[in-house]
């Protein structure tokens, strides 16, 4: 009990000697001269200048790069917009075509020669968008890709190697060298013991 009175009385004067310090230092005066506070002046003045430069240029960077990005925006909608415009064009044909198949059937009473042009419009339609970059997945006798196909059905068959597509149920495409649609496809599956 004794020793925490004794430390308690110890930090309250040596508290008390802080706080006097303190009120020596505020009281001194500080002598500055005129030369010195004009230099400390000066560099304040020149260091709020070059503050006001920063400020200024990152203003302009920042408005830059705003417009920039606005610049770009548009110049990538019109990419989109020509690339679009140019698969349109190679299209039209093929409804100029659809539009005359339509009026002749009206006329025409032989299915084969409807069925022909139908043919005709189906190779046309597939040249133009080969043309774009479109393939369609060869499937029947390849082996399962899981990033090409989509098993929907399995059939039980011992004669072929598992994992075989047997039948392709909806055709997949790829545009370029990305799939844009997985084939539907019917592997083999061995007969479990």
């Amino acid at each position: 009990m004794y020793l925490e009175e004794t430390n308690l009385a110890k930090a309250q004067e040596k508290g008390e000697g802080e706080k006097n310090e303190e009120k020596e230092r505020v009281e001194t005066p500080v002598e500055v001269k005129n030369a010195e506070l004009e230099r400390l002046k000066a560099e304040l003045e020149e260091k709020t200048a070059l503050a006001d430069e920063y400020l200024s240029r990152l203003k302009y960077l920042h408005a830059d790069f705003e417009n920039y990005k606005k610049m770009v925006d548009r110049e990538r909608k019109m990419y989109e917009m020509c690339a679009t415009e140019e698969l349109i064009k190679r299209l039209l044909p093929l409804i100029d075509t659809l539009e005359a198949g339509i009026a002749s059937t009206k006329q025409c009473e032989d299915l084969t020669s409807f069925v022909k042009g139908i043919e005709l419009l189906y190779q046309d339609l597939m040249a133009a968008l080969s043309k774009e970059g479109l393939k369609p997945i060869k499937v029947v006798g390849e082996k399962f890709d899981p990033y090409k196909h989509e098993v929907t059905m399995t059939v039980i068959d011992d004669d072929l190697p598992e994992d075989t597509i047997l039948e392709e149920l909806e055709r997949g495409y790829t545009l370029g060298t990305k799939v844009i649609r997985t084939s539907k496809v019917g592997i083999s599956k061995k007969a479990e013991p």
